[in-house]
């Protein structure tokens, strides 16, 4: 694919980036909470979760077409598997402090352009304006 081609994303995949970034955020506090609680299922039972989806997240870029932006969430993406192995080794809350802010920053970064590229291709898909729309029911 060339520079000018644009790649069509299904909207399926937009909503399940968001939903895993939603996850990760979610168990990441979770953690955060079960260390602070003194709470070993809590604790121990979501950092399993957060990084298991982290991993897949980093799995699943593909830095042949995503160049330096892939390669930088990549290195992220280890930073918080990374963090959330030290504050659950380390008890150590305060550790997931910029993880959470970090992943909550990613999660933004993707809903802004999740809704900038889902805006545009329903204005692509709408009729355009004089044509009726019929619906049968």
């Amino acid at each position: 694919m060339d520079n000018n081609e644009t790649q069509k994303i299904p909207e399926q995949n937009v909503k399940n980036l968001l939903m895993l970034l939603d996850g990760a955020l979610r168990y990441t506090q979770y953690v955060k909470r079960g260390i602070e609680q003194d709470d070993v299922h809590l604790r121990n039972e979501n950092v399993g979760k957060a990084i298991t989806i982290i991993s897949q997240l980093d799995a699943s870029l593909d830095k042949s077409v995503g160049g330096e932006i892939a390669e930088n969430l990549s290195g992220l993406y280890k930073f918080l598997m990374n963090q959330l192995t030290q504050a659950n080794l380390q008890l150590d809350a305060s550790l997931l402090d910029d993880s959470i802010k970090i992943i909550t920053d990613i999660k933004e970064a993707f809903e802004g352009a999740a809704k900038n590229y889902l805006d545009e291709n329903v204005e692509q898909e709408m009729p355009s304006q004089g044509r009726g729309l019929t619906i049968d029911i």
